[in-house]
């Protein structure tokens, strides 16, 4: 297994998503007193859609953009663009640039670019880039959170969220050569969140967002289960189990791709075993129903595999 096999790029999507007031407060304190949060954020994916459409990469990102209001007098949005970098990347700045002009020329309001580096080397620290020559110059800088910068024993005890996800993000970086140990370490970071007085909706997310970054082979992934199973029946958790939760989760992924494989071998009498270890492969729930639907009217397989292509490079 290598550490492409980590799924870091939908976990962080995911996250922020759901979290995205804790992410704020947690990677940026002083910007989340400047919001408005009793106006509800507004999560603008298809905008970003739009901004990242043209982009000639064919990497993943966990972008994320949305629609916030500021304390003050008057009404004022914010744009504020989220990126995750999980690994060094030459052309990351310039990147950073044109996704913030565009969504500034796409709405005509301020847009605020964040990055979190999630690289490894300490070194590395991109907050600007710049272009011109003479007195025709053009400069944009952003604000950048390193996540190996944070200590070990500060993350163990905060209460926010976040504070997980790193931990499960570096862990996960640290054990690429090693997934015994990293069996070990989802073990460690899962099991203490059953007495940090979470509630169950917040358990089960954490649980989830870890499970899918710190990627096992299946006998250490039994292993995990079979630890995190005990753990709750010891607890007499009086809900739902976190285990049988992912299940119906990953049942219904299940359900899904093997649906589109019966449609598409229906209407076009045979699927590439490529296709279909393609669909096999992708994980994201709405992934699969945007194709699940796409399945139905699509003129043929080679129409079909330009958008599994599209639907990745969007998510």
């Amino acid at each position: 297994m290598t550490e492409t096999t980590a799924n870091y790029d939908q976990t962080w999507k995911e996250a922020i998503t759901q979290y995205f007031e804790s992410f704020m407060e947690f990677f940026y304190p002083n910007l989340h007193e400047k919001i408005d949060w009793s106006k509800t954020p507004i999560s603008l994916d298809k905008e970003l859609e739009q901004i990242t459409a043209a982009s000639q990469t064919k990497k993943r990102y966990a972008d994320k953009l949305f629609q916030v209001w500021l304390k003050n007098n008057q009404i004022i949005w914010i744009l504020i663009h989220i990126e995750v970098q999980s690994q060094y990347d030459q052309e990351f700045t310039q990147r950073m640039y044109i996704y913030n002009y565009r969504s500034f020329d796409l709405f005509h309001k301020p847009v605020i670019s964040l990055a979190i580096l999630g690289d490894e080397d300490k070194k590395w620290r991109p907050n600007s880039y710049e272009y011109g020559i003479d007195d025709s110059f053009v400069k944009m800088q952003f604000s950048i959170v390193k996540l190996l910068d944070y200590q070990w024993e500060d993350l163990t005890t905060s209460n926010n969220l976040f504070a997980i996800i790193v931990m499960a993000h570096l862990k996960t970086k640290a054990t690429t050569k090693d997934l015994t140990q990293r069996e070990q370490w989802k073990w460690n970071i899962v099991r203490p969140l059953y007495q940090k007085g979470l509630t169950r909706f917040d358990i089960i997310n954490l649980v989830k967002f870890i499970d899918k970054m710190m990627t096992l082979p299946p006998p250490l992934q039994t292993s995990f289960n079979q630890k995190l199973e005990q753990h709750e029946k010891e607890l007499n958790m009086p809900f739902l189990s976190t285990i049988e939760e992912m299940a119906e989760e990953r049942g219904t992924r299940k359900s899904c791709q093997n649906n589109i494989i019966k449609i598409l071998s229906n209407r076009f009498n045979n699927v590439p075993e490529l296709m279909s270890d393609a669909l096999k492969k992708i994980e994201d729930i709405t992934i699969l129903e945007n194709l699940l639907l796409s399945s139905i009217n699509v003129n043929s397989l080679e129409e079909f595999q330009k958008l599994i292509d599209v639907e990745l490079q969007q998510h």
